[in-house]
């Protein structure tokens, strides 16, 4: 099975890691055909079984010496994902956060309801679809808030990325 790896938090502040590295560490975790997409933390692999993601977690740390939470999709996932996307003609960027789980409805509701127009904010599933004024644009959202109304972690990507490491890797 084809996996994609989104990593929380690397590359900015203290957090930095060569991306060469980080595929280093996936293969030796033993998977196979591993690869990454900038140095946002993003490491698409394949495995012929479900992941430990405790063990993957659990080596980062020791290897690098911070914390990352790590949000894995199959390929399949990915391309449900690309499905939902609410908003198919708009005049700004998407951007998607990954959950560790879908939340509950109330929680979903409550932070869609902090979207400030013309933001948008849709919870579907494991994911959070952000629509946003457009690049260079300043936003009111702010991750933070998503984290807390939601009480659970999240590593947001440009919808744009996504895309790219759908074509770019998983296409069979």
């Amino acid at each position: 099975m084809r996996y994609v790896a989104f990593l929380r938090a690397i590359n900015v502040t203290t957090r930095r890691i060569k991306m060469t590295d980080l595929g280093d560490l996936f293969r030796g975790c033993g998977f196979d055909d591993v690869s990454t997409y900038i140095a946002s933390g993003n490491v698409i692999f394949d495995s012929d079984s479900s992941p430990d993601l405790a063990r993957i977690q659990s080596v980062f740390e020791a290897e690098f010496g911070f914390a990352s939470e790590i949000f894995l999709r199959t390929s399949i996932q990915i391309d449900e994902l690309l499905r939902r996307v609410p908003w198919t003609s708009h005049d700004g960027v998407i951007e998607v956060s990954f959950l560790e789980r879908p939340p509950p409805p109330e929680s979903a509701r409550a932070l869609e309801a902090t979207a400030v127009p013309p933001e948008q904010l849709s919870v579907s599933g494991a994911e959070v679809f952000f629509l946003r004024a457009g690049t260079g644009t300043p936003t009111t959202h702010r991750e933070s808030t998503s984290m807390r109304i939601l009480d659970m972690k999240m590593s947001r990507r440009g919808l744009a990325t996504v895309v790219k490491i759908r074509e770019k890797f998983l296409l069979v």
